[in-house]
């Protein structure tokens, strides 16, 4: 499909949405929205497909951080997500281009979404026969736009049904779900202190889990204020901290279960001095405060019971709050219950217009306070926790100095990137920096304590430029990019390869329980259960149905 045709057609949608009303608009804005992202798509596979073509893009391969990893970063710059989102859609645009051109101008013109093109992705990732590969392109691009909406499972069924009748050993197998298994901690940002855990374990581990937080949450004492459920909480919580047992909340200075287990693991916040004396009442524990002239539910009548309860005057915390590097607030009263007496408190110090120190890695004093600045990566759309960073000179010492205004946070990937890849950037007195891609755009990031604790953004000391012979070139200061043992290349292809190897043993296990089934005259078709089912592997797949299984 040419460029002139697609965005002909891409206008054409635009104008069909300007005129359309209500509901249809909906509709037409939708397919609109679907267009532009495969556009967005096909603009990060021709990013990719001019890196590889540039000189010395082979020699690259080996590098640590790829021109895969270096046109994703890219991406992620132009977009503010992070290199992980930003890789994802890489693969999915490099899918796209190479191995589904006919699913490609399905989704340009709009008739598909994002979503389904990632499950398509996804699905089809292990077919390496081009004629394959091609052939299921062709039957999901005649018939995709026919599925209507779908679950999630039905999804997976009606491409694993194509997937199966061209290339049965390229079926995506439950055994390999196990890969998608991840635990994802998510903070709301709304300075509430609680956070969100969702994630897929293997069974067993779930139980195990499962078990671990009952027993632990049932072994306080009766007087513990807290729900089941919320001690099962807390449970889990005291196992970040490595603890083998939850403390009791009760009140009892004699209760066995009322000592605190040190904990060997560091969690770094950032807080203002008066939140660590904070004594606002707050519930850590329980959904509301317990009224002491308030009889107990199990003793009120019915009338009683049903009464409205008048309401109750909301104390608000006027303490500014803390933060959770990398993560986000806490209230500064849940700070102060939570760390009294068990916390080591370091002060952060502003080095205001001090001069620079005389060496190239700073003090822990100068490194604290770019850590707490900072608060995270400075690279646009990074958010890696700061004390997972390097600390990077960005004008390179011993010409630029080791002080504030030249010192910031970067990951690893990212400080490679910097160094290696022609990144460019900028720093001023108050921590801001300035970014210039090698292709010319340029991005601002600021400290990530702006927002909380600005005063650790008031401006530092100005950087002076020592005269000196030593240059900035890593290549000249000796500093080379480290190689991968393997390409990324080489690493999906032999994964691909174990893959469907695990997959033809169970094709070859389906074959002979059919060829068996046919001589003792038994129904073909095997039934869940049969003797190839070893709980990890489902059935071959099936024509699409229009049922998902029962929800129990």
């Amino acid at each position: 499909m040419g460029a002139v045709s697609v965005e002909c057609m891409f206008d054409q949608l635009v104008e069909a949405a300007t005129r359309s009303r209500g509901v249809a608009a909906v509709g037409a804005w939708a397919r609109v929205e679907n267009a532009a992202c495969a556009r967005r798509l096909f603009a990060c596979a021709d990013e990719l497909e001019r890196m590889l073509a540039a000189d010395g893009s082979d020699h690259r391969e080996q590098w640590c951080l790829d021109n895969w990893g270096a046109v994703a970063a890219s991406i992620a710059a132009a977009q503010n997500v992070s290199l992980g989102v930003a890789s994802h859609q890489l693969l999915i645009a490099d899918a796209l281009r190479q191995r589904l051109p006919r699913v490609s101008e399905v989704f340009a013109a709009g008739a598909i979404t994002y979503r389904l093109v990632s499950a398509i992705v996804a699905r089809t990732r292990l077919i390496c026969d081009p004629d394959a590969m091609a052939k299921v392109d062709t039957e999901i691009a005649a018939q995709v736009q026919d599925w209507g909406s779908l679950s999630a499972h039905k999804t997976d069924t009606q491409i694993d049904y194509w997937v199966d009748r061209y290339d049965p050993a390229a079926v995506r197998r439950t055994e390999y779900s196990a890969r998608g298994c991840g635990v994802d901690i998510h903070d709301p940002g709304d300075g509430s202190g609680v956070a969100f855990i969702e994630g897929r374990l293997i069974v067993t581990d779930a139980e195990a889990l499962d078990q671990r937080l009952e027993a632990m949450a049932r072994a306080v004492c009766e007087n513990d204020p807290r729900t089941l459920e919320q001690r099962r909480s807390a449970a889990l919580g005291a196992l970040g901290h490595k603890a083998d047992r939850l403390v009791c909340g009760c009140e009892n200075p004699d209760c066995d279960a009322r000592n605190a287990v040190p904990s060997a693991v560091v969690v770094h916040v950032i807080a203002h001095e008066e939140s660590l004396t904070d004594d606002t009442p707050v519930q850590l524990d329980g959904d509301e405060p317990v009224d002491p002239d308030q009889k107990p539910w199990q003793e009120m009548t019915w009338r009683e019971l049903l009464a409205p309860r008048p309401p109750e005057p909301k104390v608000i915390a006027h303490t500014p709050p803390a933060a959770i590097m990398g993560r986000g607030m806490l209230p500064a009263p849940v700070l102060a219950a939570k760390i009294a007496g068990s916390a080591k408190i370091v002060p952060i110090v502003h080095p205001g217009n001090k001069p620079p120190e005389p060496r190239y890695l700073p003090s822990a004093v100068l490194a604290t306070f770019v850590r707490c600045r900072d608060m995270t990566c400075r690279f646009p759309g990074c958010d890696h926790p700061a004390y997972g960073c390097d600390i990077d000179h960005t004008i390179a010492y011993p010409v630029g100095p080791t002080q504030a205004s030249n010192l910031k946070c970067l990951c690893r990937k990212h400080h490679l990137l910097k160094t290696f890849w022609d990144w460019q950037d900028q720093q001023f007195p108050d921590g801001t920096v300035q970014w210039t891609s090698p292709q010319g755009q340029t991005y601002t990031t600021y400290p990530g304590s702006r927002l909380l604790f600005p005063t650790l953004c008031r401006p530092t000391a100005p950087v002076t430029v020592t005269p000196s012979t030593a240059t900035t070139d890593p290549a000249a200061r000796g500093l080379a990019m480290p190689r991968r043992t393997t390409t990324r290349a080489q690493n999906r292809t032999q994964a691909i390869t174990d893959e469907r190897r695990l997959n033809q043993i169970l094709v070859d296990a389906e074959t002979e329980e059919r060829m068996r089934n046919r001589q003792q005259g038994d129904d073909p078709d095997r039934s869940p259960g049969s003797a190839c089912d070893d709980g990890y592997f489902p059935t071959r797949p099936r024509p699409p149905r229009d049922d998902d299984p029962a929800p129990f």
